[in-house]
């Protein structure tokens, strides 16, 4: 399988749940899924958006951005940090309401380095 292969397949069988870093929603049912290398968008109805917003993995950081809680990898005052073994590194900066409510959320999984453990 050459890498043009990969990057279809990688697209094909997206799925957003578990692939996507965070999303961002705009007009005419747009939603911009924001993932390792790529920035993939796609139509969902409202009730579809609706769906992906009440999942309890994604947090609202700001009025059309919803953050994957899984697949943050650190967090440094208030930027939240993204990447796994093979993503470019991303970084959203959110409140610190938000932060909070992120943290409280956050999954007790090895690798991750909360600012405590960061000191």
């Amino acid at each position: 399988m050459n890498q043009t292969d990969k990057v279809m397949n990688e697209y094909q069988n997206f799925d957003p749940v578990t692939d996507a870093f965070f999303f961002k929603t705009g007009s005419q049912e747009q939603v911009i899924f924001h993932g390792r290398n790529y920035i993939i968008k796609k139509r969902l109805s409202a009730a579809e958006q609706a769906t992906m917003k009440s999942l309890p993995n994604f947090v609202r950081a700001a009025s059309n951005l919803y953050v994957n809680v899984n697949k943050i990898t650190n967090i440094d005052g208030n930027t939240l940090h993204f990447r796994d073994e093979f993503a470019y590194p991303r970084t959203i900066t959110v409140s610190k309401r938000t932060l909070e409510q992120i943290k409280r959320l956050l999954p007790r999984t090895p690798g991750f380095l909360s600012p405590e453990q960061l000191i």
